[in-house]
């Protein structure tokens, strides 16, 4: 009877290691968060563009504008609830507090790990419009309208995926921003080296006034249609290695998630060292995709407006 409880005192000894190891951990990473999330709060110097990452953690987390982060929770509301449900109805299953955070970072993570070439596919999508935009400007500018006037009437038809960046451009053109800088901000929203050539035009027709606007959208929103035709033809052909990432990653989702409900073959991982392993091995799964991933993506065309950052130019206006 003694042996027993004598276990019994042990098993619950150990239970308690792993669930503060466990805890100790969740701890630090949010303490990480935290640290990038405050870093961030620091008004970015004009002269320094703010990287893709960057610009996306800030929308998600809201510091440019609350809006942002309003929109991300309505479109994403139901996804990031039924991820939590999930991860907390892991922990009693399995009794591991990291696991069950694992499971709910891996549902949150579901898009970016099973569509690898969504992000190049929308900016494509976003360059179609674009170069649909420029002709109407051409159109109306043909009209006798000038260019910034041109910008607010094509509010009414511009194409949805540029919708915003058009808005923001003419607000901003309306509040009395100086032109070229307005136009360097536009490109920024766009972030592509495509769109700073349309952005180009537009300060060079600023500083100079001259004719032959039309023209000039006319044969660019051409060279746009051909720059959009061949980065389709580029995505084609790196389909098939991001479709084999996508399989390879669905597997080992599903292999994680059998390897969960079974009982002793996942009880080592039970453990304070058993969580640390397993939070080392989703590292090494999470490196394996971006080294995948890297595979399949080429580098983007370096941009060459580069020297006003979107938030940066409001504040120094």
């Amino acid at each position: 009877m003694g042996r027993a409880d004598e276990d019994g005192d042990a098993a619950v000894k150990l239970s308690l290691e792993s669930l503060a190891g466990a805890f100790c951990g969740l701890v630090a990473v949010l303490g990480l968060i935290l640290a990038i999330a405050g870093l961030m709060r620091r008004p970015a110097p004009a002269s320094r563009r703010r990287g893709p990452l960057e610009r996306k953690v800030r929308t998600l987390l809201g510091l440019d504008n609350p809006d942002s982060r309003r929109a991300w929770w309505a479109q994403d509301r139901t996804r990031v609830l039924g991820s939590v449900v999930v991860g907390i109805a892991v922990w009693p299953i399995t009794g591991w507090l990291l696991g069950a955070v694992l499971v709910t970072v891996a549902l949150l993570g579901l898009p970016w790990m099973l569509q690898p070439g969504k992000g190049a596919k929308n900016q494509i999508v976003r360059l179609e419009a674009l170069e649909e935009w420029v002709r109407r400007l051409s159109s109306i500018h043909t009209a006798g309208a000038s260019l910034e006037s041109a910008v607010t009437a094509s509010l009414r038809t511009v194409p949805k995926p540029i919708q915003e960046p058009v808005t923001h451009l003419s607000s901003r053109l309306k509040t009395g921003w100086p032109a070229a800088r307005a136009y360097e901000a536009f490109a920024d929203d766009l972030d592509d080296a495509t769109a700073d050539q349309v952005a180009a035009l537009f300060k060079l027709h600023a500083q100079d006034r001259g004719s032959g606007l039309s023209t000039a959208l006319e044969a660019l929103a051409g060279s746009v249609a051909e720059q959009v035709r061949m980065r389709r033809q580029v995505e084609a052909d790196r389909a098939k290695p991001r479709t084999n990432a996508r399989w390879v990653t669905a597997f080992c989702l599903l292999i994680f998630g059998l390897a969960v409900m079974s009982g002793s073959y996942t009880e080592p991982y039970s453990s304070v060292m058993g969580q640390l392993v397993l939070v080392l091995l989703a590292v090494c799964f999470v490196g394996a995709l971006l080294w995948m991933r890297s595979m399949a993506a080429s580098r983007p065309t370096p941009r060459f407006l580069t020297g006003v950052d979107r938030t940066g130019s409001g504040e120094e206006s």
